[in-house]
């Protein structure tokens, strides 16, 4: 009894306010803001995307609520829920399938959760414009996690006028490919498959296809070295595998800022040049990145997404996980 009443004392309460402030969440269902974000009269603001992507993480963890009208409440408790997976929570009693749930999609639901760089990173993709036309537009997404940046080219393709859309994302957590593939594919935006994105063989889809748009954020965090994750090698693999089909790609991120430190060897690394470096005066994987390109603007990572702080309610601020 007394040891049931400890426990009970170091339960975490519940977050005092909703997710987002009342005032921008929308009585819409997911679908219909996807909808009304692929419309090219449309202006992709904050509460636009912040509804977009909380209605989103519910979906992935729900598939199928993506066709209803949700209750803030509803939305809010289940990021609560899952900021509280580790710990003890009154959010979490009883709750011991949903918890196992957000404990396997944890790394990929992290990436979401970070509601303001993701609202910049969506933003960034939805209103870029391919290079090339054609009825079909065609996206790669390399390491999904839960497929959201294929959900924002899926607006872009809208956006830009295309008939239809073919998107395919590369994941290596089977557990997590296997249910961005089941949301996505209810949703009918793509599939996601199996698969080591630095491998040659692991693109055989691509065969006599042109990319329109690809997505490859698998960047370290600040500070990092580059070697720490895979985006320099993939890089490698796609642009000197696939030389014709990304040929007239646009890709995010568009460049990255990566150097020895802040101020030694800074160098720019696009498409240009295959996101590699080219000079043998320091190895590019013992570099770090220190910012990226978003609609042109090269960004420090740590100010991605920082105007978009604002639309989200004040506790959750610090309670939120970080893409990087």
């Amino acid at each position: 009894m007394i040891k049931k009443a400890s426990l009970r004392l170091l339960q975490r309460p519940a977050m005092p306010e909703t997710v987002l402030p009342a005032g921008i969440y929308r009585r819409s269902s997911l679908a219909e803001d996807l909808d009304e974000a692929g419309n090219s009269g449309c202006t992709l603001d904050g509460p636009l995307l912040m509804n977009i992507l909380v209605k989103y993480f519910h979906a992935y963890v729900y598939p199928g609520s993506h066709e209803r009208e949700l209750d803030l409440k509803d939305v809010s408790l289940l990021f609560d829920q899952f900021v509280h997976r580790r710990l003890g929570s009154d959010v979490l009693e009883d709750c011991g399938e949903l918890r196992r749930q957000l404990l396997s999609y944890g790394f990929a639901l992290c990436m979401l959760a970070d509601l303001p760089k993701s609202a910049h990173i969506f933003k960034t993709i939805a209103e870029a414009g391919p290079m090339i036309g054609g009825d079909v537009f065609t996206g790669l997404d390399i390491g999904s996690g839960t497929g959201i940046l294929m959900l924002a080219m899926s607006v872009q393709a809208k956006r830009n006028g295309f008939s239809g859309v073919s998107l395919v994302g590369i994941e290596r957590n089977q557990i997590v490919a296997e249910r961005t593939n089941d949301v996505l594919g209810r949703m009918g935006l793509g599939n996601v498959i199996v698969a080591d994105a630095k491998k040659t063989d692991s693109y055989g889809f691509l065969k006599d296809r042109q990319l329109h748009y690809v997505s490859n954020e698998t960047l370290p965090s600040v500070n990092h070295s580059l070697w720490k994750e895979d985006f320099i090698f993939i890089s490698k693999t796609l642009f000197d595998g696939f030389p014709e089909q990304t040929s007239y790609a646009s890709f995010f991120p568009e460049a990255v800022l990566v150097g020895r430190s802040p101020s030694e060897m800074l160098t720019v690394l696009d498409s240009s040049n295959g996101f590699q470096l080219h000079s043998e005066k320091y190895p590019l994987r013992l570099m770090k990145p220190y910012a990226i390109s978003l609609s042109g603007v090269m960004t420090p990572l740590e100010a991605v997404g920082q105007e978009y702080g604002q639309f989200i309610s004040p506790s959750w601020s610090t309670a939120l996980t970080r893409r990087w």
